[in-house]
């Protein structure tokens, strides 16, 4: 194995930035689609990634991802839709003279 590609396994099996010291493997954006039921572009295009939050990890030009982390992401942004839309149906119907 050359030093480049040593270089590159080692950045990806290199602990995530918020102290996960696991040895989760990187995912593409199409495994990742497959695996939470996601359109594929939420993953592929950059600012629908930034508009949803999604978390992931730019390697040169690539783009992947962590299953666990992107499990996470899902389940707090489900919450915070359901929030919302419970806040919604709380709001009055009508403005002050209806």
């Amino acid at each position: 194995m050359n030093n480049t590609n040593s270089t590159i396994s080692a950045a990806l099996q290199s602990p995530s930035a918020a102290g996960d010291t696991t040895d989760e493997p990187f995912v593409t954006a199409e495994q990742a689609s497959t695996a939470l039921n996601l359109p594929l572009y939420y993953f592929l295009d950059a600012r629908k990634r930034a508009a949803l939050g999604i978390p992931y990890y730019s390697i040169s030009r690539l783009v992947r991802y962590r299953l666990r982390e992107l499990h996470k992401w899902q389940v707090r942004y489900a919450a915070e839709q359901a929030a919302l839309a419970a806040n919604q149906a709380k709001a009055p119907v009508g403005g002050a003279h209806a």
